[in-house]
C-alpha cells in the first residue's frame, strides 16, 4: 500500500510535464535570495534565509542553495545547510533528472526535476529496506521576472512531515 502510494506520488509528479511548458529554463537562472518560515503541522517551528542559484549546466542545469534555520522558540538555535545538484535533460520535454540520482527501490534517492507553467519542481523520492519512503519536493514558482516563491514539502509514508514557504527575490549582481 506504502509503494502504491509513493508510485503515485512520483505519478501525479509527471502528469503536468506532457503539458506544454510556458517558462524556458533560462527564466530560472541567476541569483534568489529570501526568506520564509518552516512549519510542522499548524505550528511554525523555524525561520529560514535561503540563497539559491541556478545556473546553465551542460545539458541542463545547476542548482546550489544555502538555508540557515533558526528555531522560532531560540533564534540561537540555527543551523547551515548546503545542496547542490546537476540536472541533465530526459527524453521528456521539461523533464530533468539529477546525475548522481538514484533507484528509490535500491535505497537511493531519486531525483528529478520538471518545469511546468510558471513552476520549476525538483523531488526526490527514497524508499526504506523495509519499503518505508519518504518524499521531498521543491517547487519554486516564478511571479514576474524578480520575484520568486518556494515552497518546500516533505513526507514521510504519506504523512506531512514538514513543510516551508520563502518569498524570494532575484538579486543583482
Amino acid at each position: 500500500m506504502r509503494m502504491t502510494a509513493a508510485l503515485a506520488f512520483a505519478a501525479l509528479f509527471f502528469v503536468s510535464a506532457a503539458q506544454a511548458a510556458d517558462r524556458k529554463l533560462e527564466d530560472f537562472y541567476g541569483r534568489w535570495v529570501g526568506t520564509g518560515q518552516a512549519t510542522q503541522g499548524p505550528v511554525a517551528t523555524q525561520s529560514r534565509d535561503s540563497e539559491v542559484i541556478i545556473e546553465k549546466a551542460a545539458d541542463g542545469f545547476k542548482i546550489s542553495w544555502t538555508t540557515m534555520s533558526s528555531m522560532i522558540e531560540d533564534g540561537s538555535r540555527s543551523k547551515v545547510k548546503a545542496t547542490s545538484m546537476t540536472f541533465k535533460r530526459t527524453k521528456k520535454p521539461g523533464v530533468f533528472v539529477e546525475l548522481a540520482s538514484g533507484h528509490a527501490l535500491d535505497g537511493k534517492k531519486t531525483t528529478w526535476a520538471r518545469i511546468s507553467g510558471e513552476m520549476l519542481s525538483i523531488a526526490q523520492l527514497v524508499v526504506a529496506e523495509d519499503g518505508q519512503w519518504d518524499a521531498t519536493v521543491y517547487d519554486r514558482t516564478l511571479k514576474g521576472s524578480d520575484q520568486m516563491s518556494l515552497a518546500f514539502t516533505r513526507v514521510k509514508n504519506g504523512t506531512i512531515a514538514r513543510q516551508a514557504t520563502l518569498a524570494m527575490t532575484k538579486a543583482r549582481n
